[in-house]
């Protein structure tokens, strides 16, 4: 359950988490589907993000996010704990892009 920031909120998206105020009273309940007036009243309440349902998908693609991968762990390569951790962050991209 990705939380997406109210200003990349889309009219049909629906509430994963009920969104409260600083209150604590409820604003939206849970499994809302979001219209334009619902986003544009979270945005004039100065909500940041909201849980949405649904799977987050990537800005970048996933050869970009290989890439960029290889960028970051290329000075660490020989170290064993560091190759470890570039095989997991491979395998979840690999898993978010099925």
């Amino acid at each position: 359950m990705p939380k997406v920031s109210v200003e990349s909120l889309k009219p049909g998206m629906k509430l994963a988490k009920p969104v409260v105020n600083e209150s604590g009273m409820i604003l939206l309940g849970e499994g809302t589907e979001l219209t334009e007036v619902h986003i544009e009243r979270l945005r004039n309440m100065t909500i940041g993000s909201v849980a949405v349902a649904g799977s987050a998908q990537p800005q970048k693609s996933k050869a970009e996010l290989l890439s960029a991968l290889d960028a970051r762990f290329r000075k660490t390569e020989d170290e064993p704990y560091m190759s470890l951790i570039k095989r997991v962050f491979a395998e979840r991209i690999e898993e978010l892009n099925r």
